[in-house]
């Protein structure tokens, strides 16, 4: 947990440093593989995948917000809450989804794995065309 909590740490603070580019949605995303790969801890890797892609959202969204005007701010805040409120909708219907599909007991780490996997995929495209916009 440390370590996840440090690496996340470094993470976005290189998102921060490095003017927020693609690469870094990229890296995410090729260590998360690699956390699959290794085949222990998948539900974990999941999971850690999903809470950085939100932390990476906070991040560019802030700094986007930094380099607007305050009425472009008051827009870009309105648009952020119209995308949290189809967000819910579309976790709602990856759950409901995946529970109809049946190819996974609901509950189980497997299921958890293709949710929050679903999830941080989602999220990342938002993080992607945020940081077009920075």
């Amino acid at each position: 947990m440390i370590k996840t909590s440090v690496l996340l740490f470094f993470m976005v603070f290189a998102f921060n440093c490095n003017a927020q580019n693609i690469e870094t949605v990229n890296k995410v995303k090729s260590s998360y593989q690699k956390c699959l790969n290794s085949g222990s801890g998948m539900k974990n890797c999941s999971i850690e995948y999903y809470n950085q892609s939100d932390s990476l959202l906070n991040v560019a969204y802030k700094n986007l917000k930094l380099k607007l005007s305050s009425k472009e701010q008051s827009k870009l805040k309105k648009e952020q809450l119209d995308w949290l409120k189809k967000r819910d909708l579309y976790f709602e219907k990856i759950y409901a989804d995946t529970k109809k599909e049946g190819h996974f007991i609901e509950g189980s780490s497997d299921f958890d794995m293709v949710i929050f996997d679903e999830k941080a995929n989602y999220v990342f495209s938002r993080v992607k065309e945020i940081i077009k916009r920075i």
